[in-house]
């Protein structure tokens, strides 16, 4: 029964590897099976938003955009979450617009990074500058994403 499952898990590891190069996947975002566990980078037309699944690359984010005086936003969401999937088209376009360091982390997949920066609701934005968190925004506000990001990215 135990090889069973371990042999079932392994081809369902695979097939999804196949489909994912040949399956659309929503809001126009690509993943590759050999990209690194810790890392994936979402191909975005102009931008680039980096999902991030460990709380360390999380953090060496966050510091490599410090030394280079770069606002990083970070979008707290999951893939249950029916705002969260309303708001990700605008924040792919946002980071084609402006030069700032965009990052996703799924809460179920990152849960220490959530906890750490105290997220509780979906979607939750935080603002970085420096290595420190200067704003905040829980929720769907689209306008409002966009002012800050405006605001804090000068």
């Amino acid at each position: 029964m135990k090889l069973e499952l371990t042999s079932l898990v392994a081809l369902l590891a695979a097939l999804s590897c196949v489909m994912a190069g040949s399956s659309p996947r929503p809001f126009g975002i690509t993943k590759s099976c050999n990209t690194p566990s810790t890392t994936t980078i979402l191909d975005i037309r102009g931008g680039a938003v980096h999902e991030s699944s460990s709380l360390s690359d999380l953090e060496s984010k966050i510091q490599s955009a410090a030394l280079q005086n770069k606002l990083t936003i970070i979008d707290f969401t999951a893939t249950w979450c029916g705002p969260c999937k309303a708001i990700a088209p605008l924040y792919k376009e946002l980071s084609e617009e402006f030069d700032a360091q965009f990052i996703k982390v799924d809460v179920d997949e990152n849960p220490d990074a959530a906890q750490k920066y105290g997220v509780s609701a979906m979607p939750t934005f935080l603002f970085i500058k420096g290595g420190e968190v200067v704003d905040r925004l829980m929720g769907a506000n689209a306008a409002r994403l966009k002012e800050l990001i405006a605001e804090w990215s000068l």
